[in-house]
Parts: C-alpha cells; sequence; structure tokens
C-alpha cells in the first residue's frame, strides 16, 4: 500500500485590516475557552486600527490570530506590551506556526514602540507555557495574576475558590533582537509585515 502523498498550501501571516477585521472577530470569539480571554468589540476595532492583532489567512479564512497591545494588568508603573490571544486552527499546529505568527506580532508592534513585552499563562496551560518560554525566548518572573469570579465570568480555568491565576513572563531584549533577526533573515519587510510560508499537508 503507498503512503498518502504530501501536498503543500501557501498561508499568509499578516495584520488584521478593516476588511479581515469581522472574519477576525468571529474567529476570535469562537475560540474562548479555560485558558482565552474574550476581547470586547471595541477593544477589538482599536487593536485593528492600531495594527496589533496579527493573523493567520488560510484559504481565505482567518485560521490563526493573536495579539500585542497595550498592558492593562498594571503590575506597576511600568509601560508595557501584552502578547496573547494566540490561537491556531487545530490542522494547523505542530508546524512551527504558532512561533511564526507570535514573533511577527511582537515584532511589528514593538520595532517602532520598544516597551517591554509581557506575556500571561494560565498556571494550568503547560502548552501555552512552552510555547511562549521554548519557542519565543520569554522567561517566567516571580509575579502571578489573579482573576477573581466576578472577572470574566465564565471564561478561564478556577479553582476551588473561583480564582484564575496566571504566570506572569517577561520577553528579554535579546531574546526580541533574536525575533527580528529571525525574521529579517526569511526576509520580512517590517514596513509592510506579511509574510507567504508553505506548509506541508499530510
Amino acid at each position: 500500500m503507498k503512503p498518502p502523498a504530501h501536498t503543500s498550501e501557501t498561508l499568509v501571516i499578516t495584520p488584521v485590516t478593516k476588511v479581515t477585521q469581522s472574519a477576525a472577530f468571529e474567529f476570535h470569539s469562537s475560540c474562548l475557552g479555560e485558558f482565552i480571554l474574550p476581547v470586547p468589540s471595541a477593544a477589538f476595532q482599536r487593536m485593528v486600527g492600531a495594527g496589533q492583532l496579527v493573523a493567520v489567512e488560510r484559504r481565505g479564512q482567518i485560521a490563526g490570530l493573536c495579539y500585542v497591545k497595550p498592558d492593562g494588568k498594571e503590575l506597576d508603573s511600568v509601560s508595557r506590551w501584552e502578547f496573547g490571544g494566540l490561537h491556531l486552527s487545530p490542522v494547523l499546529r505542530g508546524q512551527g506556526l504558532g512561533t511564526l505568527l507570535s514573533a511577527v506580532a511582537i515584532t511589528a508592534v514593538t520595532r517602532a514602540d520598544p516597551k517591554p513585552v509581557m506575556g500571561y499563562v494560565h498556571q494550568d496551560n503547560p502548552a501555552g507555557l512552552g510555547l511562549l518560554v521554548h519557542s519565543l525566548g520569554f522567561v517566567v518572573t516571580d509575579q502571578k495574576v489573579r482573576l477573581g469570579p466576578d472577572e470574566a465570568p465564565g471564561h478561564l480555568r478556577r479553582d476551588s475558590a473561583g480564582f484564575a491565576t496566571a504566570h506572569v513572563l517577561q520577553l528579554p531584549d535579546a531574546a526580541r533582537t533574536r525575533l527580528f533577526a529571525g525574521l529579517e533573515h526569511i526576509g520580512l519587510d517590517m514596513d509592510s509585515p506579511s509574510i507567504r510560508i508553505t506548509v506541508r499537508n499530510g
């Protein structure tokens, strides 16, 4: 019996625009669960206008999404970017696309305004922690954030007291520089941060 033949297809990683905003918001809303918080429609629109949302487009459809937006956790008085909302369609996982999508989003936003970048990963989400720490170069800090029972109701995995706890991660400047260099190496033009990539199916 012959093994199945491998095929390939071209995907595009590109900022979400007003044209793709509705489809991206629908994708985001369909991905909410115990590890992804909802972004209100108005905040979503602001991120689109500021170029802070990046998507994977597959066959004309949104198949992946993440953002880098102003951080609102107010850990202290330092102004930061927050990386989050990462989700890929299951069919695209396991090929490094999450890392590439994240790198494009971080680079697109921080190139013009290189503030510190933070990430927040639910304590029960080892997959998210692994992607951030190992693939992108984030480091785990000694800080945690907790959302109480009345914050983002209906979302996030919670403990018996109703709290959701997330690890706080920081992207060192050296790691951000490596992301920039890696994208430049594969030919990404940051004046127009879109990139076509070919992936194998089967």
